[in-house]
């Protein structure tokens, strides 16, 4: 079996460091070590290369029809032609559409969607019938497509374990946040749950200068860092030390527009927890669905930073709690949240349709 992995938009330096970016990339790397696998993507030259056993194509983009996620690009066709399985990145864009068109003889198409939408052909809703399958990151994902609930698969996401896993860096009994600096993320919540005299380290890349003012001022006269370019290195650290990692996105925010579908995974969790970090998430999106309530860390209602800070007291307060949460949580990770988990579910997904 061939398999192709086309994401709209790479992943790194030369694209986005974004969760519905990586999860294309570490997927096909892990798939890439069980079948011939190809991970297709756009940028602004055209170029292949080899990451190990995966081949990488890039297509060299002529223009971005009203999004990002519509790459247009000559080549494409020839570059899945081959393939045995396509499965693009994203449902919602002109890249499914065209896989979707330009399907051959017994090709099987299958997509999962990260919650970007863009402009699509007026037949699109046709189109998503010839779907032969959606893999979903999460159950919440995949019931925002009913009529696709007949042809949908929950794969959930995973973590590179020879990246994120427990050691022996000194705990600290700092709050962490990584992910994007955007309102729907809560940054704003925690900041305003946090006890005055706990720390709070926010690792993320500003993508609203508003919001980053927003965020400045309610962090005044508390113990808040920001850290807008750490590399994975200093990531995977604060993950290792931290007392907790919390993800506190919210459905709507004060301070920006509303997000209803917020959260489809949460990878940041499944890093965390791989780390031997317990973690606080909302009950927002698929993160439910990743983080054992109680066991290996918290779920709380959004936007209510008096339930958080709750959260955040408990698991500071309590050492045996938070080490028996620390180890169920790299349990967790490693029994259903790797990447090879991951490859394997999508795998079995593509031979389920002959």
């Amino acid at each position: 079996m061939k398999v192709v992995h086309v994401s709209p938009i790479a992943f790194g330096k030369n694209g986005v460091f974004g969760g519905g970016e990586r999860y294309p990339w570490e997927l096909a790397r892990a798939m890439s070590t069980k079948v011939p696998t190809t991970f297709l993507t756009y940028g602004e030259k055209e170029d292949e290369f080899r990451e190990g056993a995966l081949t990488v194509k890039v297509l060299r983009t002529r223009f971005q029809y009203r999004s990002a996620l519509n790459p247009v690009a000559s080549g494409f066709r020839h570059a899945i032609t081959k393939a045995d399985v396509v499965h693009t990145h994203h449902l919602e864009n002109l890249v499914t559409d065209f896989a979707l068109l330009r399907r051959h003889g017994r090709q099987r198409v299958f997509s999962t969607d990260h919650g970007g939408k863009a402009a699509q052909l007026p037949a699109q809703s046709r189109l998503q019938q010839r779907l032969d399958g959606l893999l979903a990151v999460s159950r919440f994902s995949a019931n925002s497509f009913p009529a696709l609930s007949s042809r949908s698969t929950i794969v959930f996401g995973g973590v590179t374990t020879s990246k994120f896993f427990p050691d022996d860096t000194p705990r600290t009994h700092k709050v962490v946040f990584v992910g994007r600096l955007l309102p729907h993320k809560g940054i704003d919540v925690l900041i305003e749950a946090l006890p005055d005299d706990f720390e709070l380290d926010v690792y993320g890349r500003s993508y609203s200068a508003e919001y980053r003012a927003v965020l400045e001022k309610l962090a005044a006269g508390k113990k808040v860092t920001f850290y807008e370019d750490a590399d994975d290195a200093a990531i995977q650290h604060a993950y290792r030390s931290a007392r907790v990692v919390v993800l506190p996105s919210v459905y709507r925010s004060r301070f920006g527009p509303a997000s209803p579908r917020a959260e489809l995974l949460g990878l940041t969790l499944l890093e965390a927890m791989a780390c031997g970090t317990p973690v606080i998430a909302t009950d927002v999106g698929g993160m439910p669905e990743v983080v054992r309530d109680g066991q290996t860390g918290y779920v709380v209602p959004p936007s209510d930073p008096a339930a958080l800070r709750r959260a955040l007291v408990d698991l500071a307060a309590d050492d045996q709690l938070w080490a028996r949460m620390s180890r169920q949580a790299a349990r967790h990770v490693l029994d259903n949240f790797t990447w090879d988990v991951v490859a394997d579910r999508c795998l079995a997904a593509y031979e389920g349709v002959r």
